[in-house]
């Protein structure tokens, strides 16, 4: 692993860490964005979250440590935002479109901004492609069960869809590599599911878009050996 990017990645996480969960804390508590909090400043909540954040980056440094330094900060920023997303799911029990828009539309400029410096313009075709392709095959659940599947969520898969899919070296890989995605997202889903269900001790709802997430940060982990 090159040791510069690691201390890199670890720098990096601490301050977006501690980003990530106080923006998340002002959704929950619907108090204006960076708005001062009574709270302590160091919560377990925050320390969760920042122990999330840094296992995240040092994985991501393990994954792209031969790719390119944009390459490899626009995963971490995506992750990000990703790892927002989720945490205000897990409160809120939804995917707020003030963060998951912005991020899908930061997404798509940094991925054809990266792609055309580093001549590899063919893998953006494939990471548009996996996101519409997620987008699609979500946006059909959701038609068929509003109530079981949110349309925050469709949304969400798309910006998933497209960071899977940027690791794709042909439309087959992108197939592959977004089934991929919801197989490792839907298993984690289904076991939280489950668990959720003994603990309640009934069916209730509960929010998906953290397995997805889970989904995608494997996918992307392992798509060397998903799809070679």
């Amino acid at each position: 692993m090159d040791t510069v990017r690691l201390l890199v990645c670890i720098v990096l996480a601490v301050p977006c860490g501690a980003l990530v969960s106080n923006i998340a804390e002002k959704f929950v508590t619907e108090r204006p964005l960076f708005q001062p909090s009574e709270r302590p400043r160091v919560s377990a909540r925050m320390l969760a979250i920042g122990i999330i954040t840094m296992v995240i980056f040092l994985l991501l440094s393990w994954r792209f440590t031969d790719a390119s330094w944009a390459e490899l900060l626009a995963y971490l920023a995506g992750f990000a935002a990703v790892l927002l997303a989720s945490v205000i799911d897990l409160t809120e029990y939804r995917l707020p479109d003030v963060v998951v828009l912005p991020s899908l539309a930061t997404g798509v400029v940094l991925i054809a901004s990266i792609s055309i410096v580093d001549i590899s313009a063919d893998r953006l075709r494939y990471a548009y492609f996996a996101a519409l392709l997620a987008f699609g095959v979500l946006l059909i659940v959701h038609l068929i069960s509003p109530s079981g599947m949110g349309f925050g969520d469709v949304k969400f898969v798309a910006l998933l869809g497209l960071m899977v899919g940027w690791q794709a070296h042909s439309f087959g890989d992108a197939v592959i590599i977004v089934l991929w995605l919801f197989l490792i997202g839907f298993a984690f889903g289904a076991v939280g599911g489950i668990a959720l269900m003994v603990l309640r001790g009934r069916s209730q709802a509960f929010p998906f878009g953290p397995f997805l997430a889970i989904g995608a940060l494997v996918t992307v982990l392992l798509s060397r050996a998903l799809v070679g």
